[in-house]
């Protein structure tokens, strides 16, 4: 039975499970996804034939056998593809991210350290995928903090335990938030800020930014800079950095609404998924199988990598 060619959107959940309804049908769109054009023997050149019972791909000449999951980020997994399928799609098309512990359940696994492994090879997909892009035009640029708030003062954070970011937001033509990023930052300090400004912003182009005159220094490395002091000109200020506002506030609720709060090792990963989902809210239909490329494509990452 032929199977549909909706987009992945457009699917429920039980329409995304007719479509890959077991792990033959997860193997073959792997294979589809890494190699359209069929997979060449690196020695001999040949074009390796796929061996579906054995999920490999074997060179006519050579012998030489090659599974489609090496070097990708389900390489050695001992869970089903079809589970990891539904988590890539689960956190690809969730607005406000899927918390392990309701992946755990919905996918029937019992080991929590095994769901957050997966959860975190996930993001650190996508993390390597936006790490391909710069920003660019114009862009609004300010600091962040994400950490537990003190007991004594909810609004204040503890100093102990804050994490710092760099918040960059490039806006559309029509002054919309088109890109999001997030550098995590050392400190607050200049040479720390300019260093991450270079890292994800295009030279040439405009940072509005407050009066912090870290970014004025920014016009000495290629950069436009359109400041307002913030005590001088608050409606103004409202305004000229609004999106950054708007997402650092969307951002921290959903931190604590989803994932409530994270250890400050794991906050960069988060707000990658966060940003490479509002990276790409305007391709819904393509939302799965971008994410089922990153993981392909990116490099795999161990319990180890992760945790150190």
């Amino acid at each position: 039975m032929a199977m549909s060619k909706e987009p992945y959107d457009s699917l429920s959940l039980l329409d995304f499970q007719k479509r890959f309804p077991d792990e033959a049908a997860c193997w073959s769109e792997l294979v589809r996804i890494r190699w359209p054009k069929g997979h060449a023997c690196a020695a001999c050149r040949k074009v390796m034939g796929y061996v579906q019972s054995r999920r490999i791909f074997q060179c006519p000449r050579c012998r030489k056998q090659v599974s489609a999951t090496a070097g990708t980020m389900f390489h050695k997994s001992h869970l089903p593809l079809q589970k990891w399928f539904w988590a890539i799609y689960l956190m690809a098309i969730s607005p406000k991210g899927v918390s392990m512990n309701n992946l755990k359940k919905h996918l029937g696994i019992r080991s929590y350290q095994t769901v957050w492994l997966m959860g975190h090879k996930i993001r650190g997909a996508m993390m390597q995928r936006d790490e391909l892009y710069k920003l660019k035009g114009i862009v609004e640029v300010d600091e962040m903090q994400i950490g537990h708030q003190s007991p004594e003062n909810r609004r204040e954070i503890r100093e102990d335990k804050r994490t710092r970011f760099l918040m960059a937001i490039q806006e559309g033509s029509k002054g919309n938030p088109r890109f999001v990023t997030f550098e995590e930052l050392e400190s607050f300090f200049k040479e720390d800020l300019l260093s991450k400004i270079d890292k994800a912003i295009e030279k040439g182009s405009t940072l509005k930014s407050d009066g912090n005159p870290s970014y004025a220094s920014a016009k000495e490395r290629g950069y436009q800079v359109d400041p307002i002091v913030f005590d001088k000109e608050p409606d103004k200020a409202k305004e000229h950095l609004k999106w950054i506002h708007w997402v650092s506030s969307n951002i921290k609720r959903g931190l604590v609404s989803t994932y409530h709060g994270c250890f400050p090792k794991y906050r960069k990963a988060y707000l990658a998924e966060f940003s490479y989902r509002f990276n790409r809210r305007y391709w819904p239909r393509q939302a799965f199988e971008r994410l089922l490329l990153a993981c392909i494509l990116g490099k795999p990452k161990t319990l180890k990598d992760i945790i150190m």
